[in-house]
């Protein structure tokens, strides 16, 4: 798991003593964590407690000497900002727009791209109070995230809504609000083609060179994501941190498969191995047979040589079955070489209706380049046409975007 930076803000509330476990629970999960504390919120929990929690000083005024530029610093600096407890006045004053303390500037400085959580905590007259709920609502249409309240017994002796949610719940939320981090990311990229052994020195292969998975995997590893890369033994390879295995023929491509993906949390297989649609079963020399796998070269003297092959099943059907991850993503590749644009849509759909597989990228052999680097790819679902790109770095920031982008929420056709 990836750590993260975390801004926690801590207002005037007496529920402010339940902060200390949400931040000791972060921290112990390895997660950086800083505090800005309002004056008032000094009067509940106290800066020793907080220091001692996070291992750095609590922030309290915007003018501190030493610290002048804070409510920039801590904007850049965290990952996500969490207001717990927020009283009603914290709320109607961010509401508002009003910067009068470090605390509410840093949200006027706040970088949109980032989660902003608010966790409400006050007396049930004052949480239902209108200016309080518009204040909610106005800040949850600007992009925060308002966590709901519980309802029990308050401080005050009242019994209703405005409780501050439990910690443990709180800490929940926080991490479905992080962002998803590359490096939690794991991708598994076939590259290369099987070859398919006839006796100790023929083989039946094909002319897949691994250059476009290489330079995919090559793209996935400088963006920090986690790569298995499955290769033929001559296959290209990119370079960088990364965990490789390799493979000769169907068999061994699909015994390195099930491995994986049953020993580890995959979240994306791109498979780009070009496999033998058959295995050798036999061969037959001068009426003679001899059943694979054969050690020595065969006899070239015969006049005749039959090869007897039986069908392989689909890897692509047999991924998630093998996956631990049930919700992992497969992304296949249909190879052709056909001019005609409608047979090479039909060979797609195909695919689509033969295998498990989420997306297809189609590439024609009429699109390589005179120094065999494919180029022009076009990226489906079941249902559509999602994108056509040119470059292998295209294809990867697209496939990127299509998998793993939490804001994508439209992945319709395109024309």
């Amino acid at each position: 798991m990836s750590k993260y930076n975390i801004l926690i803000k801590i207002t005037g509330s007496i529920a402010a003593y339940k902060s200390a476990y949400l931040i000791s629970k972060l921290v112990q999960d390895g997660n950086e964590v800083r505090v800005v504390a309002s004056d008032s919120a000094l009067e509940f929990i106290g800066k020793a407690t907080l220091e001692g929690l996070t291992a750095h000083p609590v922030y309290t005024d915007s003018f501190e000497h030493g610290k002048m530029m804070s409510h920039i610093n801590l904007v850049k600096w965290a990952d996500l900002t969490i207001v717990c407890p927020a009283s009603a006045n914290t709320i109607n004053k961010l509401a508002k727009g009003v910067g009068d303390t470090l605390l509410t500037s840093l949200f006027l400085a706040h970088d949109w791209n980032k989660p902003y959580l608010i966790a409400p905590a006050m007396n049930t007259a004052m949480f239902e109070h209108p200016a309080t709920q518009e204040s909610l609502n106005k800040l949850e249409n600007w992009g925060v995230t308002i966590l709901p309240t519980a309802e029990g017994y308050l401080a005050c002796g009242d019994y209703g809504s405005g409780k501050l949610l439990e910690p443990e719940k709180i800490y929940e939320l926080v991490y479905e609000k992080l962002p998803v981090r590359a490096a939690d990311k794991k991708i598994i990229i076939t590259a290369g083609g099987t070859k398919e052994s006839i006796d100790g020195i023929r083989e039946i292969t094909n002319i897949s060179t691994g250059k476009t998975a290489a330079a995919i995997a090559q793209y996935f590893i400088k963006n920090n994501y986690h790569v298995t890369f499955l290769h033929a033994e001559n296959s290209a390879v990119p370079a960088g941190n990364y965990e490789s295995a390799t493979f000769t023929d169907y068999e061994s491509l699909d015994a390195q498969l099930k491995s994986c993906l049953a020993n580890s949390n995959f979240n994306l297989v791109i498979h780009n191995a070009a496999v033998s649609d058959y295995s050798l079963k036999e061969v037959i020399l001068d009426d003679k047979t001899y059943a694979v796998p054969i050690q020595n070269k065969l006899s070239s003297s015969s006049e005749n040589m039959q090869l007897k092959f039986t069908r392989n099943d689909k890897l692509l059907n047999k991924l998630k079955d093998y996956s631990r991850d049930k919700d992992i993503k497969i992304a296949a590749f249909k190879f052709t070489n056909e001019e005609a644009e409608e047979n090479r849509i039909k060979k797609v759909s195909k695919l689509f209706a033969d295998s498990a597989a989420d997306l297809v990228v189609h590439n024609d052999f009429n699109n390589r380049t005179e120094k065999n680097t494919q180029q022009y790819f076009t990226v489906f679902n079941s249902s559509a046409k999602l994108a056509a790109v040119k470059t292998v770095d295209d294809l990867s920031q697209k496939l990127e975007e299509l998998v793993f982008s939490s804001t994508e929420k439209d992945k319709g056709a395109v024309t």
